[in-house]
């Protein structure tokens, strides 16, 4: 069941098997690679509404640089080319800090050890006016920037007006991949309720506690043939076709209940506020106090959107959408809150 965002026209749509594929949930953090209404945690919600669990959510990989600024596109990554192409990364001090965490490999090592040190320098007080660490390439020759870092060179002079060859990029730990997600099978991606499939950052389990890069990509192209061979032959084993009056009733229901929702609390407001909430209290690094700290305020920001408004425009049903991805949001961000709490070690990302 689902409305379309320009006119807001209500879609039924009647299916034997359901592949949830609407990504992770990294939006909830303040600093994110993900693009903006995306990865709010909807498959995490739609899954659980239907009665299947989630596994691991807390295992969230930060990746070590995200720029800053401008606030629209903070958390846009600069490739770990960078790095590979011998950047240096240092603390507002100037410190060439990652000798003290791993002095073999250096700004070489792996994305959890770089976004772990990098956190640290920020959270003990030699981060960048901004929040930040130092990634720079200023000392590469020009010519070896131009041909071997051309997207990371255009990208920081459109955002920035920054040139790289010269000035250092101002980068922080950026929420980047959701390793944790719904609970599914193994061998075909399937979840406890028959019929409904998870693939890609929606699901669990494939990429343990630390995904490498660009494992993702060979996830989906072998797991979306297996998937969707499992949803097919599942559909088609089918003797009947049975369709819940019910569900479609709840669904109705509950668009109606947003569109006439008119209280005081902007949507925009609350999904800011749980960034803020994950970012301070679940962020790379995480301690009890902090989780506690981190479930008192969500449960302050879940009384809230009891009192939304919502109000579509002229411009569409957008303000019904982000809605939607509050809630969504709300219980990823409770999911993860409290299975960090359980997780008691420290592990991969």
């Amino acid at each position: 069941y689902g409305f379309d965002l320009a006119n807001g026209t209500r879609y039924l749509i009647h299916a034997d098997a359901v592949i949830l594929a609407a990504g992770g949930h990294t939006r909830i953090w303040r600093r994110t690679s993900s693009r903006r209404d995306e990865n709010t945690g909807d498959s995490f919600r739609l899954a659980v509404e239907a009665g299947a669990r989630l596994r691991d959510p807390e295992l969230v990989q930060f990746h070590p640089s995200g720029i800053i600024e401008p606030e629209n596109a903070a958390g846009t990554l600069v490739s770990e080319a960078a790095r590979g192409e011998g950047g240096i990364l240092r603390n507002a001090l100037g410190e060439r800090f990652m000798a003290r965490y791993d002095p073999e490999r250096m700004e070489l090592s792996t994305r959890d050890r770089v976004a772990l040190a990098s956190y640290t320098e920020i959270k003990e007080g030699r981060g960048t006016p901004k929040g930040g660490v130092w990634l720079d390439v200023s000392h590469l020759p020009r010519q070896t920037i131009m041909n071997r870092l051309p997207r990371v060179y255009q990208t920081l002079l459109d955002l920035q007006m920054l040139d790289i060859t010269r000035d250092p990029i101002e980068v922080a730990p950026t929420a980047h991949y959701s390793m944790g997600g719904v609970w599914t099978r193994p061998e075909d991606h399937s979840t406890d309720v028959r019929g409904l499939y998870a693939i890609g950052e929606a699901s669990s389990g494939l990429h343990g506690a630390n995904r490498l890069g660009g494992n993702s990509l060979i996830e989906l192209l072998v797991y979306g043939r297996i998937t969707a061979r499992a949803a097919a032959a599942y559909s088609e084993s089918l003797t009947a076709q049975p369709r819940s009056a019910s569900a479609v009733a709840d669904a109705r229901a509950e668009v109606d209940e947003l569109l006439a929702a008119d209280g005081p609390e902007n949507v925009r407001a609350l999904q800011r506020a749980i960034r803020n909430t994950m970012t301070d209290h679940a962020g790379v690094v995480r301690d009890e106090e902090g989780l506690r700290a981190g479930l008192a305020e969500l449960e302050v920001i879940e009384k809230r959107m009891e009192n939304v408004g919502v109000h579509p425009d002229i411009a569409g049903y957008q303000d019904l959408a982000h809605a939607f991805d509050l809630k969504s949001a709300a219980l990823a961000a409770r999911a993860t809150l409290e299975a960090a709490l359980e997780r008691r070690e420290t592990r991969g990302c």
